[in-house]
């Protein structure tokens, strides 16, 4: 697979989606230097222990109705106990589905269907979502974040900041040239666009934005279920990177940049985190140049031969686990070429992020 989004070129129509959407490349310019930090030790984010049977979660989380409850409208007050833009809210053990739990995969093996070793199992990225026009043309990737959110990467999406409602988005595929799959994908139309307001096309600062989606809540199933948010380090902290393991990103991209084709099953690649000043020395060694300078909203991984993010996956998930829990740590951004050895992916940092995300989600 190969994963990434600078020079993104698409020339394949298949029965299910069509890829068609070409968008400009990321040019060797000088980028701000500001200091990047990626996670805090011990994340309280909305993958929050339980507390009996309550514990912090998004206020989208804690939503009860009479068509789509999930979890009973319970809100109660825990000093110092939740951080900002999430809520106390318990469970009603009276109801069939369960307070909602993010970064849990239940993923399965298909009867009959022999799937290779870069490919994902049926339901193992539960949060991916295919970002599609109405009539099925590709146009970005994503990653659900809770039961009415995606999160994605700006320069696919700013097209469509004031026509969302020609965008819908798919939720559950596996194989996107089958129709028919161990259980069935399902879609929403978006009922808004924000992008980051300092995003920038010129050097892809702030590459970021939140879909809303509309109508009822997206149903937590075995197949589709959101990614746990990280949360975002205290000034001047950095966390260290060994408390993540089994980094990968997962997308439809292709191979490289020479090769149009693209997978029909979900592809996985493993990818290293990169520590920030190696990154830079990599990436000045390219086209980028002695004076290049990485913002502080980017962080690296990758990095390995035929190992990497390629065309067809700007706004895929870069997860890593933690207590054997997936957290959204990066979206696929740009890249210098595909799978270069030593030259690492550029990926958003979600965790620079989490402020302005949460004030989305309210």
């Amino acid at each position: 697979m190969f994963l990434k989004t600078v020079c993104f070129i698409v020339v394949l129509t298949v029965s299910k989606i069509h890829f068609s959407k070409p968008h400009n490349a990321t040019s060797a310019v000088t980028f701000e230097r500001l200091e990047i930090q990626i996670k805090k030790d011990k994340p309280p984010s909305h993958e929050s222990e339980w507390i009996e049977e309550c514990r912090c979660v998004m206020i989208s989380d804690c939503i009860s109705d009479e068509n789509d409850a999930s979890i009973d409208i319970r809100i109660i007050t825990k000093p110092d106990k939740c951080p900002p833009g999430k809520v106390y809210c318990c469970s009603d053990p009276l109801l069939e589905n369960p307070l909602i739990m993010c970064g849990k995969v239940k993923s399965q093996d298909i009867d009959g269907i022999k799937i290779h070793s870069d490919q994902a199992k049926f339901g193992e990225f539960p949060w991916q979502a295919l970002i599609l026009t109405k009539e099925n043309s590709f146009v970005s990737n994503g990653a659900l974040i809770d039961n009415k959110h995606i999160l994605s990467t700006a320069h696919f999406l700013t097209s469509f900041s004031k026509n969302f409602s020609a965008l819908k988005v798919r939720l559950g595929d596996w194989d996107i040239y089958r129709d028919v799959e161990p259980r069935p994908h399902f879609e929403r139309s978006v009922a808004s666009i924000t992008i980051h307001p300092e995003y920038s096309p010129s050097n892809m600062h702030n590459d970021i934005a939140v879909i809303t989606l509309s109508g009822s809540s997206v149903p937590v199933t075995d197949h589709v279920s959101p990614v746990c948010l990280p949360t975002k380090p205290p000034p001047g902290a950095v966390s260290p990177r060994h408390q993540w393991t089994g980094c990968q990103v997962s997308g439809w991209g292709s191979e490289s940049f020479d090769q149009p084709r693209y997978p029909g099953v979900l592809k996985k690649v493993p990818v290293p985190l990169w520590d920030r000043q190696r990154c830079v020395e990599s990436l000045r060694t390219t086209r980028l140049g002695a004076a290049f300078k990485l913002h502080s909203g980017f962080l690296c991984a990758g990095g390995e031969e035929n190992e990497d993010a390629c065309k067809g996956d700007g706004g895929s998930p870069l997860v890593c686990e933690h207590n054997s829990v997936s957290h959204l740590i990066g979206l696929v951004s740009w890249g210098i070429g595909c799978g270069t050895p030593s030259i690492p992916g550029v990926y958003i940092d979600v965790s620079t992020y989490i402020t302005w995300i949460e004030k989305q989600l309210l």
